[in-house]
């Protein structure tokens, strides 16, 4: 991974990061409904909920890159 810029690392380690927190999600939601023993019915306000959840956290990382802006005027 020397020769690849910062951009490149960012999309190969957010890729493989989502990938392992999907799948660990999918595999969590399976585990619940087999214990349960009854057809998954997923209500249209749960994935709403979801939905939102999500775009707050994929808000908070688009500002992450904030917090070091910051950081860097109080040092100047």
């Amino acid at each position: 991974m020397r020769n690849l810029d910062w951009r490149t690392k960012a999309f190969l380690v957010g890729g493989a990061v989502g990938a392992v927190l999907g799948l660990s999600a999918a595999y969590i939601y399976v585990n619940s409904v087999e214990k349960e023993g009854v057809q998954p019915e997923l209500q249209p306000a749960e994935a709403v909920g979801i939905g939102l959840a999500l775009l707050a956290v994929l808000r908070q990382i688009a500002n992450l890159h904030e917090g070091d802006s910051k950081k860097k005027k109080q040092l100047r």
